[in-house]
């Protein structure tokens, strides 16, 4: 089932004011709507049936506007398949086109003035933006060559149906036809996939236009491995060929190229990495970073630092507990740390600010991005929230040495870093050890020595990584407990909008990535957030269920005396 959505213009282009004296009629249903601003909606009904929709715009009995559709089901991607507009001074003609058997003449191209129409599956067609008052003549073409006679029509008001029968059956190729309508994908080599219809001898495919220069393959396969020169938006078109001609509507997919590393290395929100940890003493973890935000702190040296927010997800964590880490967006070391226990463990929490002074030959220094430092001055305060626990505090002075090219393994695999040790001036252990990777952005193994924890050695390595390729929601609780909420997701690169389903129904279209729900019922809810391309695609994203349980308080009475 679906909606016919239904618009009306004075001759100017304006829309019809609310309060004239202008209706609308579905002759199917007998249903009768008046324009609000122009538009109106009949529905929903069944897809794959005829429905004629007619409307007087001056009120004038004469002066019937019509206009035929078939009902189709439209998708996220194509939400606007049953939309009428109506123009004053203006109609359309429709009809069936039919073989010498009376068979229904699909993918004929019907042409009158400046209007076009293909010929559905079932021979359909409709012809719109018709002046009235002016003899139109149509055509019937497939592939240029005619396959019916020309016939003229007036134009007037009413109802201008125009049934016509073909005097010739060219065997043209079926559609081509892609996989996927929509693809995002890193930067690198893509693998283009189509089916062929009938009759096709060979295909061609082109890249952003439809000709010589967009040529990029043309053969019998039903495959093509594309390597874009670039990050962006690219739209891929499929035509079938015979020796009578083309198919008649290339097929289309749009492919969304991300750059492999953000702009200027920096990190976007929804990246997330997954880390196995072993403490020494033993015990295991595994956890799992995603970035959820940027925010400025000032760091232990009273620096104001610009940091990345991390939250933490970790598989021994009790339902409840919850932790956040703050990293340097030029070190991505932590500058601060917070955890807080289960509630229903302990109200139990630590808070933890670092500062990482790195000097090279006396003047400031760094450690990635082509910087290097040799001296380290480390500084930590720990504030555990723990009645009769003392805080942890530590200030180190350290040497630093930084290595290039150096190989290492990880569960997630082999990767090239830059390999960090950072060695205490007083007692010669190497504190910390790090490897970064360009790729990953982010260090793929570290080894703490100085953890601030009751661990004495923390060993994390990367077991996996994911800079996401469609839209994703940040938002991470799925049970709740008031009627209303917020949902976030993350910015997502090269498009121009969001759009935000509940239960398959839009919500929210907008450049925020945030939207708060309101007063829902108990029970539970869907959500999917997609995003809005450049040429207007819709790329679908992440899919989020979240239980909605309310109890409303009791309320308490009282009696006086």
């Amino acid at each position: 089932h679906n909606w016919i959505t239904v618009a009306a213009f004075n001759n100017t282009g304006h829309p019809l004011a609310q309060d004239g004296p202008f209706s609308v009629a579905l002759a199917e249903t007998g249903e009768n709507q008046h324009l609000e601003n122009g538009r109106t909606e009949f529905g929903p009904y069944r897809t794959g049936d005829y429905y004629t929709v007619s409307t007087r715009l001056d009120g004038d009995e004469s002066q019937l506007l019509t206009m035929c559709l078939k009902l189709e089901p439209g998708s996220a991607t194509s939400p606007h398949v049953n939309h009428v507009e109506f123009r004053a001074g203006k109609n359309s003609v429709f009809g069936f086109v039919t073989d010498d058997l009376g068979r229904p003449a699909p993918e004929v191209i019907v042409s009158g003035a400046d209007a076009e129409s293909t010929t559905n599956v079932d021979g359909f067609y409709v012809l719109t933006g018709l002046e009235i008052g002016e003899e139109v003549e149509l055509t019937f073409t497939q592939s240029g060559y005619a396959v019916a006679p020309n016939v003229s029509v007036s134009v007037d008001h009413g109802f201008l149906w125009s049934n016509h029968t073909t005097t010739k059956t060219l065997e043209l190729p079926g559609n081509a036809s892609f996989l996927d309508s929509v693809i995002s994908t890193p930067m690198g080599p893509v693998h283009l996939e189509w089916t062929k219809g009938p009759f096709t001898d060979h295909v061609e495919l082109f890249v952003n236009n439809i000709d010589q220069s967009g040529l990029i393959y043309r053969g019998s396969s039903t495959g093509f491995e594309y390597t874009p020169p670039a990050p962006g938006t690219y739209e891929f078109f499929i035509v079938a060929y015979n020796a009578n001609g083309t198919s008649p509507r290339p097929g289309s997919v749009m492919v969304l190229f991300l750059p492999t590393q953000s702009e200027a290395g920096s990190w976007t929100t929804g990246m997330s990495w997954d880390y196995s940890l072993v403490h020494t003493p033993e015990y295991r973890s595994n956890r799992t970073l995603t970035a959820i935000g940027t925010e400025d702190i000032v760091d232990a040296f009273g620096r104001t630092e610009s940091t990345y927010l991390l939250r933490i997800t970790d598989d021994q964590y009790d339902v409840g507990e919850t932790a956040f880490r703050w990293v340097s967006a030029e070190t991505y070391l932590p500058i601060r740390t917070y955890w807080s226990d289960a509630p229903e463990s302990s109200g139990y929490y630590q808070e933890g600010s670092m500062g990482w002074n790195f000097t090279n030959n006396g003047v400031e220094g760094g450690l990635l991005n082509g910087q290097t430092s040799d001296r380290l001055h480390f500084n930590r305060t720990n504030i555990i929230g723990v009645p009769g626990h003392p805080n942890g505090y530590d200030d180190t002075r350290n040497s630093v040495s930084i290595q290039h090219g150096v190989s290492v393994t990880t569960p997630a695999g082999v990767f090239d870093c830059t390999y960090i040790s950072i060695q205490d001036d007083e007692d010669g252990v190497l504190s910390w050890e790090l490897w970064f990777n360009s790729t990953v952005q982010n260090y793929v193994k570290i080894v703490d020595r100085l953890p601030g924890s009751h661990s004495d050695t923390v060993v994390h390595e990367l077991t996996g990584y994911d800079r996401p390729s469609v839209p994703t929601f940040l938002t991470e609780t799925t049970d709740q407990d008031a009627p209303t909420f917020d949902l976030q997701w993350s910015e997502f690169s090269g498009v121009k909008g969001y759009q935000l389903l509940e239960n398959g129904v839009e919500i929210y279209r907008g450049t925020d990535t945030q939207f708060e729900v309101r007063n829902r019922d108990d029970g539970i809810y869907e959500f999917q957030i997609n995003a809005i391309t450049e040429l207007d695609y819709v790329l679908m994203g992440s899919v989020l269920e979240i239980r909605v349980d309310f109890t409303p308080p009791v309320p308490v009475l009282t009696s006086s005396a």
